[in-house]
């Protein structure tokens, strides 16, 4: 166990990777059908820069400034374009964390289920859950996060394609989450416990990922 870290003990931290994409309808060409947005935000309305210190966005390789960095929420970047691609959404920590950054991939969707062709021109909103479960945390970054006081986060853009939070809905995900994630936990319990010292998942922080 690496000193200054807090030894079973787990913090978990949820946050929402989403785009929305949106025809462009008669202004559409070949190469820009929709302008969409990629971001990172917290569950319901709550801001997560304390934990999420910036967010890198991995774009396609097309693009002729693809990989895009921002510093500060809202996390979020604006494009056109013509194709789906997955996107790689790398999430940076605060340096009181101790840990290293975390690589997440969300497909960006141009097209709902409803309406292939985008003949409707509903903006198409693709979100996913992901639950940061850091184990072993780093004390001084424990204490802060769990002593923190939750505050609005600073709206998107397209925030209003957004459904607004539902608390009952939420709580369901979260606690789902728990279930699955306790039992990612035990497991990974185990292997700290084991008696090889020189395995690296015996020496230092570890976390784990849950998608929804």
């Amino acid at each position: 166990m690496m000193p200054g870290r807090l030894q079973n003990t787990e913090l978990v931290v949820p946050v929402v990777v989403g785009t929305v994409a949106i025809h462009l309808g008669k202004k559409a060409t070949e190469y820009a059908s929709h302008r969409w947005t990629v971001y990172v935000r917290g569950l319901g309305n709550e801001d997560i820069s304390h934990v999420v210190h910036r967010v890198t966005f991995n774009l396609h390789t097309s693009f002729q400034v693809p990989v895009r960095h921002v510093e500060a929420p809202p996390f979020e970047v604006t494009e056109t374009g013509w194709g789906e691609f997955e996107i790689g959404v790398v999430l940076h920590f605060p340096p009181d964390s101790g840990e290293k950054d975390v690589e997440l991939f969300h497909r960006l969707k141009l097209y709902g289920e409803d309406d292939p062709t985008g003949t409707k021109q509903k903006p198409v909103v693709h979100e996913q859950v992901e639950e940061l479960v850091f184990v072993c945390p780093a004390q001084g970054f424990y204490q802060r996060v769990v002593s923190h006081v939750p505050r609005p986060r600073a709206p998107l853009s397209v925030e209003e394609y957004l459904a607004p939070p539902s608390e009952g809905e939420e709580l369901a995900t979260v606690q789902a989450a728990r279930r699955k994630v306790a039992q990612l936990s035990a497991g990974l319990r185990l292997q700290l416990q084991a008696p090889a010292a020189d395995s690296p998942s015996a020496a230092g922080a570890h976390m784990m990922m849950h998608h929804m």
